[in-house]
């Protein structure tokens, strides 16, 4: 009995000594084991998202599977077997366009703006669907507005789509799921382009989906616009997506990649073609859990800028199997005959505080109002069909007011929603649609 004590003696001395060592080289080297296991917090639990303001969104890493409701379905190309296609983007029509607008409850205090600009500046000749991707949780926020009856009143028609009929995710406010879904979409748009729209993307000028989709004497489709960027702006997002798809771009093309007029950021027009051979791609390389790899992809890396996206991957995917110029088209490459005018699908924006300027807003106030004196004049003398400005040589059809955190969503609603109102106003047959218009502001900025 006294040998058995004293063991427990002996042992609680030995526990003793060593937690004793341990606070002590916690003590010596506090600073970092905080800073670690403060790195470990972020990379673990806050899975990559941005955190919304007075809010955090939590998701455990070990729990970020993804997985497709319907499977992605593709087949071996004979002429690049390492970059099959899908095998379900036949007969859809190039003719038309789709509007994608991908949004959920932290943003919607920016849809009524969104929406009524879209109002004013969106010509529903060529607009197939105009659709409102949301989490699962917030279509009830919206379905008032966009519901069967109330559908009718839009002059284009509209759908509300839930995304978890694309993807099965366990958590929803991640920012790659965002990206992911507008490569996914692709598998139920019916129509070959779709235009993808995010909640700070306010129409600053008249769309015509005849403006967007261009088709000479000499090609069999329509091919679409897309803004040009140059691929060292942001130079980790490409590498990070040439390492996700295992290729380099310069043993794709030939010429200097440095040339090559690279893909912008939303809002921006994409191919159903080319957004699910990405996919397949990643299918191909990584098997049924590619998406739940997509989501979890080096999550330590987001720490110093680095992260795949959907159109860095969507344009190296269109680049290495040579189809990218088959399908799109840049303004200024079209010749001087060309009826079609020189537009950018984006300009002056707000990324952050620092560009929310006097000067600034009342660049974009005028830009606004010269747009909407514009779509009036169409409205007017040529029944909405569209009409060259040939006053200037270029024109930005949105502007986007991200700002995040750092900029009042409300003061863009304050400053200009009323002059699309005012417009909307002046309109026939919009009392219908003002109420509803009236209606969201009611509901999603006055909380």
């Amino acid at each position: 009995m006294n040998f058995v004590k004293k063991k427990i003696i002996l042992s609680i001395f030995y526990l003793r000594k060593i937690f004793s060592k341990l606070f002590g080289i916690y003590l010596r080297y506090r600073r970092f084991t905080l800073c670690a296991i403060l790195l470990i917090t972020i990379l673990f639990v806050f899975n990559g998202q941005t955190l919304h303001k007075g809010q955090f969104y939590l998701g455990l890493f070990i729990s970020a599977n993804v997985r497709s409701v319907q499977p992605l379905q593709c087949a071996s190309d004979n002429y690049q077997p390492e970059w099959p296609h899908s095998v379900n983007v036949q007969n859809k029509s190039d003719y038309n366009l789709t509007v994608v607008i991908v949004t959920a409850r932290p943003e919607f205090k920016r849809l009524p703006a969104t929406v009524a600009a879209l109002l004013c500046h969106l010509d529903s000749r060529r607009i197939a669907e105009v659709m409102f991707l949301v989490p699962p949780k917030d279509v009830s926020l919206l379905e008032p507005y966009l519901s069967k009856e109330q559908a009718k009143q839009w002059p284009w028609p509209v759908s509300l789509i839930s995304d978890d009929t694309l993807l099965k995710h366990q958590y929803t406010m991640s920012y790659r799921l965002q990206m992911m879904f507008k490569l996914f979409i692709a598998q139920i748009v019916q129509t070959e382009y779709y235009l993808i729209l995010d909640s700070d993307c306010l129409a600053l000028w008249p769309i015509h989906a005849e403006q967007l989709l261009y088709k000479n004497e000499t090609s069999s489709i329509f091919r679409a616009a897309f803004q040009v960027e140059g691929n060292t702006g942001h130079a980790k997002w490409w590498s990070e997506s040439e390492e996700l798809l295992q290729i380099k771009l310069e043993s794709c093309v030939k010429a200097n990649t440095s040339s090559i007029p690279a893909m912008g950021v939303t809002p921006s027009i994409l191919s159903r073609t080319i957004a699910l051979r990405t996919l397949c791609r990643l299918q191909k390389l990584y098997g049924e859990t590619f998406l739940t790899i997509m989501a979890k992809w080096y999550y330590w890396r987001l720490l110093f800028g680095r992260m795949w996206t959907e159109y860095t991957l969507y344009f190296l995917t269109a680049r290495c199997t040579n189809i990218f110029d088959l399908y799109h088209f840049h303004h200024s490459s079209l010749p001087s005959s060309s009826t079609v005018p020189v537009l950018n699908l984006y300009g002056l924006s707000i990324w952050g505080l620092s560009d929310w300027t006097t000067k600034n807003q009342n660049h974009l106030v005028e830009a606004i109002n010269k747009g909407l004196k514009w779509r009036r004049k169409e409205m007017e003398e040529y029944n909405g069909q569209g009409i060259i400005d040939k006053t200037t040589n270029i024109h930005s059809l949105f502007t986007v007011l991200q700002g995040r955190h750092q900029v009042d969503p409300k003061l863009y609603h304050e400053l200009f929603y009323p002059l699309y109102i005012e417009y909307l106003q002046k309109q026939k047959q919009t009392e219908k649609l003002l109420h509803i218009l009236n209606n969201m502001v009611k509901t999603l900025i006055v909380e």
